[in-house]
């Protein structure tokens, strides 16, 4: 327990610096490489049928989403803003109705999108913050 507690603070001191000092854009990456740690782990969870690895990523995922979402800058952003909240309350969908049905299918379909969005980010940096 002592070791998890340990873990767990040394993961904290390590997100909290690279977030300390990051422009908008490097934030807005850096949740993007947590969302798509968060889909994989939860994916892993159905594979190895661990629930709570499972649910843990998936509320992780929704949680970012979420943040995602509220970072958009719908008057500079203009229409793109409005698809990327579009595409964020499908995701948001997705991730609800994993505890339904299809948990690995829609896991996917939203890691994918996620992915591409992620890429898009990545390649504009420098020309934007």
């Amino acid at each position: 327990m002592l070791h998890q507690n340990a873990l767990r603070a040394y993961e904290q001191v390590g997100q909290d610096f690279l977030v300390e000092g990051a422009s908008r854009h490097r934030l807005v990456e850096i949740l993007f490489t947590e969302l798509l740690a968060s889909l994989d782990r939860a994916l892993l969870g159905i594979k190895v049928e661990d629930r709570a690895a499972q649910s843990a990523g998936v509320t992780k995922a929704q949680v970012i989403v979420y943040s995602l979402n509220a970072s958009l800058d719908f008057e500079r952003g203009g229409s793109v803003a409005h698809s990327l909240a579009e595409l964020y309350e499908w995701a948001r969908q997705q991730l609800i109705a994993t505890n339904r049905d299809k948990p690995t299918e829609r896991l996917t379909a939203v890691r994918a999108a996620m992915s591409e969005i992620s890429e898009a980010w990545s390649s504009i940096a420098g020309k934007v913050d």
